[in-house]
């Protein structure tokens, strides 16, 4: 019988996320098995956030007090849940291609191991060796540190996914995966702040239910993007072979001078073919469509409007819509279609993406645009 056990604020919501996280990891887990998803990966970094929150229930409820066995469980996934979450962002971003870095899990699956064979022993010594110092620096303190250095790392794997996008796509929206980043943010900044309150400032807070809400928030809001989200391919094969690969391999040799000048008239090239072509419009757009068009290596086409026009691909194609829609907007032919019409019209796939480049293009939204056109005709 279990007796005087603790319950409040703070363990509901434990309890709450712990039901909810194991739930939809293993849910997640499933997933992975439908066509464009890499959810395995994300599945069991939510499972395992979620069975941590059991070992705060066992120590806030005092329930190893009755029931000793209970006493120092092996969830702690310090060392586990920051790789787990790189690999699925590798696997889900454009970067997939890139050799998998399973290592990365090896630490933390000698810790669950560790723990593991810790938890088998007698009460008395699972009591010694948790008020250790060896046991908090390696458990905790060392495995937030790495956790960190993960963390970061990942980071810069999804700034290197959202240049590669942007450098192949004109519709980026669902594809940047803008959401991992400010989620990887999000971990990192709750993850330094409760360990500064744990080891710096253990008692300046009373009351820790701020911290089981964050966690809340993080089991939902990882379950609902994981869900949402389709993997991010590459748009330009692995094994690509294009047909002017041995035009690619002399212009190596050739001096920046010469090199800057190919790349000039390349723009040039670039410029006139989506002019005639007004392939710009197609909202589904790829680097790979433009390099096709004109017969050249996508890469090449990617580093001449880098560099010639300062711009990655998806603000040139935008750029260009602007344009296009600029004109269909004084056209009195173009009158019957509405400023969401012409948005479509040029290429976008929402309202709101058209406003934003439109603004961001020309300084003014579509609308005031269209009625500064009109009181100029007055």
């Amino acid at each position: 019988m279990i007796d005087n056990l603790n319950f409040n604020f703070q363990i509901l919501l434990d309890a709450i996320g712990l039901v909810q996280g194991v739930t939809l990891g293993i849910l997640l887990m499933f997933m992975n098995k439908r066509k464009y998803k890499s959810t395995f990966f994300l599945g069991v970094f939510l499972f395992l956030y979620a069975l941590e929150l059991a070992t705060w229930i066992s120590v806030n409820t005092k329930v190893s007090d009755s029931i000793p066995s209970f006493f120092l469980l092996p969830f702690n996934f310090s060392w586990l849940l920051f790789p787990l979450f790189y690999l699925y962002t590798q696997q889900v971003s454009v970067l997939s291609n890139d050799k998998t870095k399973y290592w990365l899990l090896y630490p933390g699956i000698v810790s669950f191991l560790a723990q593991l064979i810790i938890f088998s022993f007698p009460l008395e010594a699972k009591q010694i060796i948790e008020d250790s110092t060896w046991h908090i620096l390696i458990f905790n303190v060392l495995g937030d540190y790495c956790s960190w250095f993960i963390g970061i790392w990942n980071l810069k794997l999804l700034y290197r996914h959202r240049i590669e996008v942007q450098n192949s796509y004109s519709f980026i929206d669902t594809k940047e995966l803008r959401w991992a980043r400010f989620f990887l943010i999000y971990l990192l900044a709750t993850s330094i702040f409760s360990h500064i309150m744990a080891y710096g400032f253990p008692t300046l807070i009373e009351d820790y239910s701020i911290f089981s809400l964050l966690d809340l928030i993080a089991i939902y809001w990882v379950s609902y993007f994981g869900v949402m989200q389709s993997n991010v391919r590459s748009v330009i094969a692995k094994n690509y072979v294009p047909d002017n690969s041995k035009e690619m391999k002399k212009d190596q040799n050739h001096t920046p001078e010469l090199a800057l000048e190919k790349l000039e008239n390349l723009m040039d090239k670039i410029d006139e073919h989506m002019t005639v072509s007004e392939i710009f419009i197609n909202p589904e757009l790829t680097i790979m469509d433009l390099a096709e068009g004109i017969k050249v290596h996508p890469k090449l086409v990617s580093a001449s409007i880098n560099t010639i026009s300062k711009q990655n691909f998806n603000s040139y194609v935008n750029q260009l819509r602007i344009k296009k829609a600029e004109i269909l907007l004084t056209d009195q032919s173009a009158g019957n279609f509405s400023i969401e019409g012409i948005g479509k019209e040029v290429g976008f796939h929402s309202k709101s993406a058209f406003y934003s480049a439109f603004k961001k293009v020309t300084g003014t939204t579509p609308k005031e645009y269209k009625e500064k056109l009109a009181s100029n005709k007055l």
